[in-house]
């Protein structure tokens, strides 16, 4: 099995039971599991400690944007309840992401603690140029923008950030190899687009060299989830 990038799975669901379900089914095939918005307000640490129980890590998706004490806050809390990564909005501001870093650091220290992977959302990949023209944000390109925020986030003492599949490369060129990177908007050749833009398949993924994929749909969409894994991970080779 290929190392990278590796699959993140992404929980997003309104039940908790086809939730622990698809864990079960996917089994030892699937290491690392995203619990965002939707699940997490509706199940909260019920599924994170399903999860844990089941030695899954987790990548806690709440994109944290708020003043940077707040956000430093939230980081901590998130530690506490034992997730392995955790994003906050990198338009929050080089101070947010700074004070976020160094109380993480600093709080899993004086506790003990295994210290999570922080990482900044860059672009959403929902999103493409007309955003600029919508917002009047002064940007050439989405690469030119998602550089100029990785950047911030690399220089606030991040662990890497969410970005395409697409800007893989140009993230790896200024902030260095070992700036993770996690790329949702991947759609394997038997999936549909749906609400997602700047997309790549699985073999791009890998070939772009990115860290971690995050695929939801195409998977816990899947009449057979376990096979829909098998194929994407044939389809990297």
């Amino acid at each position: 099995m290929l190392k990278k990038p590796e699959i993140i799975v992404a929980l997003d669901t309104k039940s908790l039971d086809s939730a622990q379900s698809l864990v079960k089914i996917l089994g030892e095939k699937i290491s690392y599991y995203k619990v965002g918005l939707e699940s997490f307000v509706l199940f909260g640490h019920t599924l994170i400690d399903f999860l844990k129980k089941n030695e899954k890590k987790v990548f806690l998706d709440l994109k944290f944007h708020d003043i940077p004490n707040t956000v430093a806050g939230a980081v901590t809390s998130a530690a506490e309840i034992g997730v392995d990564i955790i994003n906050i909005h990198c338009q929050g501001g080089l101070e947010m992401m700074k004070k976020a870093s160094f109380g993480l650091k600093e709080y899993c220290i004086k506790k003990g603690i295994v210290q999570p992977k922080l990482i900044g959302v860059t672009l959403l990949t929902s999103l493409d140029s007309k955003y600029f023209e919508e917002m009047k944000l002064n940007w050439n390109s989405t690469e030119e923008y998602v550089k100029h925020l990785a950047y911030n986030a690399f220089k606030a003492g991040l662990d890497g950030v969410v970005s395409s599949a697409q800007e893989v490369k140009a993230v790896k060129d200024i902030c260095g190899t070992d700036f993770l990177t996690i790329t949702p908007g991947i759609r394997p050749s038997f999936a549909a687009d749906n609400d997602q833009k700047r997309i790549v398949t699985p073999k791009d993924a890998y070939l772009l060299q990115t860290d971690y994929m995050v695929i939801g749909r195409p998977i816990t969409k899947h009449e057979n989830p376990a096979l829909a894994v098998d194929l994407i991970k044939e389809e990297m080779k």
